[in-house]
């Protein structure tokens, strides 16, 4: 069992979108007994709420599921049990490296997975409300990523 833990400030829009546009890529290759898909946000600012309203939209206009969603901060528990921790900007990338121990052999950053796109950072749609613009780089550095695991790994 994989566990991977996407990171983001808030944990409503652009770490929510990863977590649930992997759940639906492993599902469809049938691989949910192989890995454990989870989100969190470095701030705590949203625990206990659900998504944002565009990424909540943007999940339901491609049909990939998002039930149960309630946002929470990361902790060490959380760092520990994860084999990845993949954060969606800079700040968040020396956030977990900062506040958090044994995260360095671990810890990467989402666009490593979809350089081809050119962008250092996920953009935040909190900010520029650009939901599209989040889920391109999101769906494809997701699909790299998987790809990525399952060639590195023996054991799936």
């Amino acid at each position: 069992m994989k566990k991977i833990t996407f990171v983001c400030l808030g944990n409503i829009c652009r770490s929510p979108m990863a977590e649930f546009v992997m759940k639906d890529l492993i599902k469809k290759k049938n691989l949910q007994n192989k890995f454990i898909i989870t989100s969190a946000g470095t701030s705590g600012e949203h625990d206990g709420e659900g998504m944002h309203f565009g990424t909540k939209n943007k999940l339901t206009n491609l049909n990939i599921e998002h039930q149960n969603f309630v946002s929470k901060k990361l902790t060490q528990k959380l760092c520990d049990e994860s084999d990845f921790i993949i954060t969606m900007d800079n700040s968040n990338f020396n956030n977990v490296l900062k506040n958090f121990k044994n995260t360095q052999n671990k810890l990467l950053k989402m666009t490593d997975f979809a350089s081809e796109l050119g962008y250092n950072e996920v953009p935040d749609p909190w900010y520029s409300g650009n939901f599209d613009e989040t889920y391109k780089i999101i769906s494809l550095a997701c699909n790299n990523l998987l790809d990525y695991i399952l060639k590195e790994s023996k054991t799936i």
